[in-house]
């Protein structure tokens, strides 16, 4: 097994040229308060005074586990994919955050842009990277946490990123002036402590955390790493509820000392879970597992449901459980990474892996998951037709555009609805019974929580779409390439389409609304460059998109004044023709303009 251990600082860590990058499907950040209160009192307690001044001390982080050896000197930036570690580094990326910002309040602004350098560097044609890439809690980690100025308001979507929120406050609320000075003073001393400036008592934390040392292991592919983390993890570690699960089956299944079966399917199991690009860990499958099929219940309780529900406590139960589980991997990890090659690259297909692809990577909707899972279990048994199943599935994405994309709103009511639609789905026998499960159990419950126009529009006209990576470019390039997709009579995007600015973006941030967007061909938007309109208008003719085409037809000029009209008009098409649904009181919420989408 090739792994290089080596004793590194935070520092050389954060300023290796590097990005790290923590896969979408593994565990969410998840530190509580006990943890970063711990963390941070760890940091501030090893600061010792000597000759008048604060000085940082050793302190050991523990070990940290990569695909890839960042400490290798690379030409180009890379990716480096973080196995163990994940907690500590977006924990210490938000302390720098809330760092920067204290800097910049007290008006020292290059101490703050300084500090920055540890959250964002920058690649060899100047552009700006994270060194953080987080999938799981995008896009508030990128837009609030990973930027320096938070001009921009991110509301929290998930309840990870709420966890980051919590701790973000709580750290910046911490490293206020009084609140450090008392701390410190319970191990310094008053007089020594009050002789010591603000700015100094800042620099000094900072220097501590960058000074801090853990062991780094590195291995060039992720089946070693993941061997690697269970070895480092079982160690002196309280077993989960999956651990408790899996000895309790083993007990069973293996009464006479032979482990064959159960080490075989549990390690089928695992292996489906790390089979493609963006793996998941086997505690989150297992609890999505688990509510699909059995009881909507919490992690805490998981063994002990287990010891309730799944009886007779017999060999043969035991091990039609691991074959249910084992199964069930295969699928739920075909939803998490979509791929055309699951259908046989059938055309018919193609939109099913663009809506899961929309729901797990755009979207990221970790709760869909549930209802997917059976969904797709009941397309197995042949209890669903192709266009129930089809209609389910687009009513998801839709729901979730408009949901959480749109008006932001909470996810945390989601799980009940899923388990419960989930687990009486999955006793049903009968395509009637599916039908109806389908229609009370899921869409009338989701339909009480969809958006109306005016809530829809709302947040629809405020989409925007730059160049530079900015938190509404997915939600707005998805919209655009949707509303292209129903005027060219398409159920799939276009590969070649790039979404261009009718009146050029440097004209400024009118020109960024989502009414001043377009979609065109990735050759042709080059072309049309930052022309202005009325020069770009032969460009667009090219286009096979009838959408342009239309516009052209309909708007010999464009003006920055009919953007926001338009806007409105998109919002009309987006919730008639795509979402299906009525408008109620419509001109109260929308114009009495000419429709020019």
């Amino acid at each position: 097994m090739n792994i290089k251990p080596k004793d590194k600082s935070i520092k050389s860590l954060f300023i290796s040229g590097n990005q790290f990058s923590i896969p979408r499907f593994q565990r969410e950040y998840s530190w509580d308060k006990k943890n970063y209160q711990e963390f941070f009192n760890d940091m501030v307690n090893c600061l010792t005074i000597k000759d008048g001044k604060l000085e940082a001390n050793s302190y050991f982080l523990g070990t940290m586990l990569f695909v890839g050896d960042y400490s290798e000197v690379q030409e180009n930036t890379k990716s480096i994919l973080v196995v163990d570690g994940q907690q500590r580094i977006t924990t210490i990326t938000i302390l720098f955050s809330a760092l920067s910002d204290i800097f910049r309040k007290i008006g020292e602004e290059k101490l703050s842009e300084q500090i920055f350098r540890y959250i964002m560097t920058k690649d060899d044609d100047g552009e700006e990277v994270r060194i953080l890439e987080s999938k799981t809690h995008y896009p508030y980690f990128s837009f609030f946490i990973q930027d320096l100025t938070k001009k921009d308001v991110i509301e929290t979507a998930t309840e990870e990123e709420e966890c980051i929120k919590e701790s973000f406050d709580y750290l910046y609320s911490n490293l206020d002036e009084k609140k450090l000075r008392t701390l410190l003073k319970k191990k310094l001393g008053s007089d020594a402590v009050d002789q010591i400036l603000y700015v100094d008592i800042l620099k000094a934390i900072r220097d501590q955390v960058l000074g801090t040392t853990f062991i780094s292991i590195s291995t060039p592919n992720k089946e070693n790493a993941n061997m690697i983390f269970e070895i480092l993890n079982a160690k002196g570690k309280k077993l989960s509820h999956v651990d408790l699960i899996k000895n309790k089956i083993f007990e069973i299944v293996d009464d006479k000392g032979s482990a064959d079966f159960a080490e075989i399917k549990w390690s089928e199991i695992k292996q489906n879970l790390i089979s493609r690009n963006e793996t998941i860990g086997l505690a989150t499958f297992y609890r999505h597992f688990w509510i699909c099929n059995y009881k909507k219940t919490s992690a805490t309780k998981l063994y002990d449901d287990f010891q309730k529900e799944v009886k007779p406590k017999t060999k043969d139960r035991y091990k039609d459980f691991l074959r249910e589980i084992e199964k069930d991997s295969k699928i739920y990890i075909q939803i998490l990474n979509p791929r055309r090659d699951d259908y046989e690259n059938r055309k018919e297909y193609f939109w099913l892996v663009q809506s899961l692809n929309v729901l797990m990577n755009f979207f990221n909707i970790v709760q869909v998951r549930i209802a997917l899972l059976a969904l797709f279990k009941t397309k197995q048994k042949g209890l669903i037709n192709t266009d129930k199943f089809k209609s389910t599935i687009i009513y998801l994405e839709n729901f979730h555009f408009a949901y959480n994309s749109i008006i932001s709103g909470s996810a945390n009511r989601f799980e009940n609805i899923y388990s419960k639609f989930a687990i009486e789905l999955n006793k049903c026998t009968t395509k009637e019974q599916v039908v109806k499960k389908i229609d009370d159990d899921l869409i009338n419950p989701l339909n009480n929580l969809f958006p109306d126009f005016q809530e829809f529009s709302k947040g629809f006209i405020e989409l925007t779409f730059s160049k530079k990576d900015q938190p509404n470019n997915v939600k707005s390039k998805y919209a655009i390439n949707k509303i292209n997709a129903f005027y060219d009579g398409q159920e799939v995007f276009p590969d070649n389409g790039s979404i261009e600015h009718l009146n050029p973006e440097k004209d400024g941030s009118e020109s960024l609304k989502i009414g001043n967007l377009i979609l065109l061909e990735g050759n042709l938007n080059n072309d049309a460059g930052d022309l202005q309109y009325v020069d770009k208008k032969t460009i667009y003719k090219k286009s096979s998109y009838k959408w342009i085409k239309e516009f052209v037809k309909e708007n010999e000029n464009w003006t920055k004044e009919q953007i926001d009209t338009r806007a409105i008009e998109l919002a009309k098409v987006y919730y008639i023709n795509i979402f299906g649904r009525k408008i109620e009181e419509i001109n109260k919420t929308a114009s009495n303009s000419s429709f020019t989408p």
